[in-house]
């Protein structure tokens, strides 16, 4: 079977890693503690760095582009409402999506995908050329593909890897995506005065063509492993399981955590960030509106920027570390751990720095050791889960955590109840007590999965 194969293909890799660090002396160990990437592994890992690297580039591209569009051609409003239509969108998308991976091989998938996205930035660029109103459409479009191209490529490393070497290599690759997000936002500054705002699309097409490229290779290094046996769909149970991902996720007890974690993890987001923007506006109330601008602006402009440097250090040093001495189990207490402690000192002592300092450490953790954490704990599943359950959570169930957060909580608090930040800070301490209960029963149900296939791993 092609999952089979897979699992044994990756054990054959990871022997030898504790003899090989030894090889090095001192300092070799202290870098294989750093970067726990073995010989064998390291092009490999490169490959799919410099991949992701690529693709998170384009989206902060893409993104700067999309902000005019919608704002001058809808406003702020149509903005704050469209996620809602992306939700819509992905209940029609990711059963589409499902259908697809249950009929290719994993590279075909790939491929295909990456085709459609290409084709649409054509006909966004053309579209845009004509002076057609494209700003909701690429919109709904971009939320769409930010999700699916990010979660294909985890479904991708996740068939590569075993669960030991996916624990030790997913932070370093997830570095690329890091410093692909801080790349990606400075890119525009200097393209845009060459390519204006429609260019931006075209230079994203050339990045996913590459991309198409990393992928081949990647594949056909596998293939060889493989002695030339013939690939078989991405789903490994595609000729006698035709669930979606939408049923795979509401059928199995260990997807329904994952997707419950991420949901209550994003709604804790998404109100948090609520908070800071309403407590940052209120701070600054009594200037004038230049002033203001002034403020609010650099306030983001720093703030997103130590995020982005804090998370980039942690993935690139701290995350594997964490996940080969802690383990996958112990690792998911850490984030809703801190996060439950920090909304507890928000509640304690309401102000602007106490709300900053918690929302960077929140975000910085998200970007770093949350994210690898929700990829990784896809490695012990079956590889319908890997594309297609996967598909189905890190899309809908995200966007879901966005409407029930902006749409529901938000409106409710501010709206209807007319409550102020300690209400939300209660609210995230309560969903936090729950994020710790579902990382337990989570982290248990992935250690029963782990054991269970380590028989067949080692036959």
């Amino acid at each position: 079977m092609f999952g089979r194969g897979i699992a044994q293909r990756c054990v054959i890799v990871d022997y030898g890693y504790a003899d090989e660090a030894a090889e090095h002396g001192v300092v070799g160990r202290w870098l294989h503690k750093v970067i726990p990437v073995k010989r064998s592994e390291a092009a490999t890992v490169a490959l799919l760095a410099t991949n992701v690297f690529i693709l998170l580039t384009c989206y902060y591209v893409l993104k700067v582009a999309r902000e005019p569009l919608i704002l001058l051609g809808g406003g702020a409003e149509l903005k704050a409402y469209a996620s809602a239509g992306q939700t819509i969108l992905l209940l029609g998308v990711v059963p589409a999506f499902s259908y697809l991976s249950s009929r290719v091989s994993r590279i075909r998938l790939m491929t295909t995908m990456q085709v459609i996205f290409i084709g649409c930035l054509v006909a966004f660029y053309v579209l845009a050329q004509a002076k057609a109103p494209i700003g909701l459409a690429f919109y709904l479009w971009l939320g769409i593909f930010n999700a699916l191209v990010v979660s294909n490529f985890w479904s991708f490393a996740n068939d590569l890897f075993t669960e030991e070497a996916g624990k030790r290599v997913f932070g370093i690759i997830g570095f690329g995506a890091s410093i692909g997000a801080i790349v990606g936002a400075f890119v525009p500054h200097v393209l845009h005065k060459y390519l204006g705002i429609h260019g931006l699309m075209l230079f994203a097409v050339i990045g996913l063509g590459i991309s198409i490229v990393l992928y081949q290779i990647v594949d056909k290094r596998f293939a060889k492993v493989r002695d030339g046996k013939k690939e078989q769909p991405a789903s490994a149970s595609a000729s006698k399981d035709k669930k979606g991902g939408f049923s795979l996720v509401i059928h199995d007890r260990y997807l329904r955590l994952l997707a419950m974690m991420l949901l209550v993890a994003t709604i804790i987001n998404t109100t948090g960030e609520y908070v800071i923007g309403k407590v940052a506006t209120d701070h600054v109330a009594h200037l004038t509106k230049a002033a203001q601008d002034a403020y609010i602006s650099n306030f983001y402009s720093d703030y997103y920027g130590v995020v982005n440097i804090v998370s980039a250090v942690l993935q690139g040093l701290v995350v594997a570390r964490v996940l080969t001495v802690l383990g996958m189990r112990k690792a998911l207490f850490i984030m809703p751990a801190i996060v439950l402690f920090g909304w507890i000192g928000v509640f304690t002592w309401v102000s602007l720095a106490m709300i900053r300092v918690e929302k960077t450490t929140e975000n910085s953790l998200d970007y770093s050791l949350h994210n690898t954490l929700r990829q990784a704990l896809f490695l012990p599943t079956s590889p319908d889960a890997k594309y297609k359950a996967k598909a189905a959570i890190d899309t809908f169930f995200f966007r879901m955590g966005d409407v029930i957060a902006g749409i529901g909580i938000v409106f409710l608090f501010v709206e209807v109840l007319g409550v102020g930040t300690k209400a939300f800070a209660a609210l995230n301490v309560a969903l936090a007590a729950l994020w710790l209960f579902l990382a337990y029963r989570t982290g248990k149900i992935h250690d029963e999965l782990v054991k269970s296939q380590q028989p067949s791993q080692e036959s």
